[in-house]
């Protein structure tokens, strides 16, 4: 879209190409995935296959390492299947229930795994940061998941002498390392700042955890496809709200601005101000407030 908006003559074409490849990397991974066996759950139940590649028709670990890390799921986060589609959930309980259980290289017996599954799942046990787990998360704007994934991860890889990333567990390997390091800070981006089509979303993820009586979450001048933003998230729960100051970017609007704001005992919302009038364009359950932005700083006051 972005060469339509610079009036590229050939931009139209471009995208009927790209749209016509997408649907034949559908066509072609569905035909795979007709072809590949069930998988068995621990619950007993089974569930769709997701082929690392279209000729491999079931599942190729014992010859190729990166079945879970770089595949079929990278799918979702590069736009060719639908993050909400039966065989993306599919594919989440399995890796959840199965894959990311597995014993790691280096470390995580399945095991330990098993018996903690809370703590030492939600991530898979080569490199975890090539797996987008959490990027598929965001999509879903599954939080809870989203929130557990991200920090499971994080002290997988962290060498605690001076805090950089290993590229595989136990100190092993390449230290410091690009990827995972990269990996690690898209997804803090996605938890305070995250585009949605023409939506932007403010603190999507952010942890209720860090909205207990006067915590202070704050974004300066984050860059986004829509120009840069800025909000700060004040929680005054003790007195009954919690307060949000935004700037909201000025080159170019999104039709919507959605800010979460999460209760740190999960209480919901009840009513709303904007810049000291009532608002009613939000939802207590899913814990966000809609706006439509507008020049010049908003303040909104979630009450509880």
């Amino acid at each position: 879209m972005g060469l339509k908006s610079i009036n590229y003559s050939g931009a139209d074409e471009l995208l009927k190409a790209a749209e016509q490849m997408k649907q034949e990397i559908i066509r072609a991974y569905q035909w795979s995935q007709s072809r590949s066996p069930a998988q068995r759950l621990p619950n007993g139940s089974w569930t769709q296959p997701y082929p690392t590649s279209v000729y491999t028709h079931g599942v190729t670990e014992g010859n190729f390492v990166y079945d879970i890390e770089l595949g079929a799921h990278q799918l979702v986060p590069q736009g060719i299947l639908d993050p909400c589609w039966p065989e993306v959930t599919a594919m989440i309980n399995h890796m959840e229930d199965v894959a990311f259980l597995r014993s790691g290289t280096g470390d995580y017996p399945s095991e330990k795994n098993n018996a903690d599954w809370f703590n030492l799942g939600g991530f898979s046990k080569f490199q975890p940061y090539y797996t987008r787990i959490a990027h598929i998360y965001a999509m879903r704007d599954e939080v809870k998941p989203f929130i557990r994934s991200y920090f499971n991860t994080i002290p997988s890889l962290l060498s605690m002498e001076n805090l950089c990333f290993w590229e595989v567990f136990n100190n092993g390997c390449a230290w410091n390392k690009t990827h995972e390091t990269g990996y690690f800070l898209q997804q803090s981006r996605m938890m305070l700042v995250f585009e949605r089509g023409d939506q932007l979303w403010l603190g999507p993820f952010v942890t209720n955890h860090w909205m207990k009586a006067g915590m202070v979450v704050a974004v300066h001048n984050a860059p986004t496809k829509f120009g840069k933003v800025s909000y700060k998230i004040t929680s005054a729960i003790d007195k009954g709200y919690i307060e949000a100051v935004i700037e909201p970017p000025s080159r170019e609007m999104p039709k919507w601005l959605v800010i979460r704001l999460r209760h740190p005992e999960q209480r919901q919302m009840k009513s709303v101000t904007i810049n000291g009038k009532n608002y009613y364009d939000f939802n207590p359950e899913r814990e966000y407030i809609r706006l439509k932005p507008t020049a010049g700083e908003i303040v909104l006051r979630a009450e509880y």
